[in-house]
């Protein structure tokens, strides 16, 4: 009758590495030493996000706006909350424009409920058992803390499946960090030769994606290396940063940014820079340092968008305008890229809303019944239209749903797939209309139109995932016809076994 014991997990903080550093300067990069923050002002509106952690100190008193303290002053630990904090309001100051793009200056919601971890029973004392804890961060939006308990590829936690309903039910979405190695479990540092980080990647162990890091309904983040560090690849993945896949059916990590080097090297240290309660610069590496980038990045965009903003559309334009790393992008590597960076780093804000000249970019919001779909018909522009009818240029179809969910099918806890297609109208030898698809999944090796089965569409198609990506470069052009690209349908379809749910709901799905 029983099928499963689980011992109740240890929750920690995600951090490696966190040092006072003396001032000093290196090749492309300086310490920021002495900084002075930007100065909150009252009329003006800024980037919002609340912190879970030990608190936020006094050096950033004038960006907290809400607090919310269980914790007795002799239990609370603020130094590593106000690191966090440090990057979401100086993070541009401290470490420059090519770590922390995004304009400094964001309003704190200080939720300081995790208590020091070095008081003995501190922990206990206050969350008996660990749900509690979950319990106490209900309406937050800002996650940094990790149950040390690693992903099952074929079980759906109940720690993350309580993490989505959270975010659900509040409209929130929690910014997850992937988790930190142990120090034996370090990875030696990437090397420049792509053969070589292969080998030393295959070598690694023991350095497997955290629980509630597999969260379907919220974003969790990777570690990457910092730019300007000479005994650190930029760009590559960090040394401590955790690995997917997670779950079978989705890519996890979601996405990467830079969370300081795990080899701390004089002048720089980690390469990464925030503050101490006392207002005082110092140098850290974590991942729970690189999710607050990403977490800013969101909240710039929720900010700068007017009007309401539902929590599907900030996760797919974050998604939708990543770049995957350089090193990670080569032939070698492109196979395990997606398990150390997930989709790939996103860029600032204003870049994600503006692009470039060259192009546009389409954001659909709908709801979705049961065996319904929805479609937009539109024209390929004229100047990307060959005289044969073909249609060059580049196309890229992200799709970010929130499908029902039901931990007690396991592996196959999603219910209900949603799919996207870009289609070109076509035509058989007979001249019979028709329409054909044309992007491809972008982690699906090989052609699209060839034959797969069931695993490698959940593998590599990600089919049953909440989150598809689907892409095609077009130079010389594809298709036959004068009306290229008329019609762009999203279906949604229940699982098989939905049978057996003994549900006759018609549900929608975001």
């Amino acid at each position: 009758m029983v099928r499963r014991i689980e011992l109740p997990p240890v929750l920690t903080r995600t951090i490696i590495g966190e040092r006072l550093s003396a001032k000093a300067a290196s090749a492309g990069r300086d310490h920021p030493g002495t900084v002075t923050l930007p100065t909150r002002s009252t009329t003006r509106t800024y980037p919002r996000f609340g912190i879970i952690d030990g608190g936020v100190g006094p050096a950033l008193s004038d960006w907290v706006i809400g607090r919310w303290d269980l914790l007795d002053v002799d239990d609370a630990d603020a130094d590593h909350g106000t690191f966090i904090g440090g990057l979401a309001v100086g993070g541009s100051v401290l470490n420059g424009n090519d770590v922390c793009a995004e304009p400094d200056g964001s309003e704190i919601i200080d939720i300081a409920i995790f208590p020091d971890e070095n008081r003995p029973n501190a922990f206990a004392g206050y969350y008996p058992r660990p749900r509690r804890f979950i319990c106490e961060m209900a309406n937050a939006v800002y996650l940094n803390l990790n149950i040390q308990k690693p992903a099952v590829p074929d079980r759906y936690s109940r720690y993350a499946a309580r993490l989505d309903a959270i975010a659900e039910a509040n409209g929130a979405v929690f910014f997850i960090s992937a988790g930190n190695t142990t120090p034996q479990g370090q990875r030696a540092e990437s090397p420049t030769d792509e053969t070589q980080a292969l080998v030393a990647l295959a070598s690694a162990r023991n350095d497997g994606l955290l629980m509630r890091a597999e969260s379907v309904r919220n974003v969790s983040v990777a570690a990457l290396n910092p730019p300007g560090l000479a005994n650190a690849v930029a760009h590559a993945p960090a040394r401590y940063s955790r690995r997917g896949p997670g779950l079978r059916a989705g890519v996890k990590p979601d996405l990467a940014h830079f969370g300081g080097s795990g080899s701390p090297q004089t002048p720089l240290g980690h390469g990464l820079f925030s503050m101490k309660p006392d207002g005082s610069t110092c140098d850290g590496c974590g991942t729970s340092y690189a999710t607050p980038l990403v977490a800013k990045t969101a909240a710039v965009l929720d900010q700068s968008i007017e009007g309401e903003v539902s929590r599907e559309s900030l996760i797919g334009l974050l998604l939708h305008h990543v770049r995957m790393p350089d090193l990670l992008a080569t032939k070698a590597l492109s196979g395990v890229a997606r398990d150390l960076a997930g989709f790939g780093r996103p860029p600032c804000a204003a870049e994600i809303l503006e692009g470039d000249d060259h192009q546009i970019t389409l954001v659909f919001a709908s709801r979705l019944r049961r065996d319904q779909q929805i479609s937009f018909v539109f024209a390929w522009p004229p100047s990307l239209v060959t005289a044969e009818g073909k249609c060059r240029g580049a196309a890229k179809l992200t799709l970010v749903s929130t499908p029902p969910l039901d931990p007690r099918f396991g592996s196959e806890f999603v219910r209900v797939n949603i799919d996207a297609t870009l289609q070109q109208e076509d035509f058989d030898k007979v001249g019979k209309q028709g329409w054909r698809g044309r992007l491809d999944p972008v982690y699906l090796p090989g052609k699209a139109d060839a034959p797969t089965i069931e695993a490698e569409r959940i593998e590599h198609g990600l089919k049953w995932s909440p989150v598809k990506q689907l892409a095609k470069v077009m130079p010389l052009g594809i298709g036959k016809s004068s009306k290229p690209f008329s019609r762009f349908p999203i279906r949604s379809a229940p699982h098989p076994s939905s049978m057996t749910c003994g549900s006759s709901r018609a549900p929608a799905y975001e």
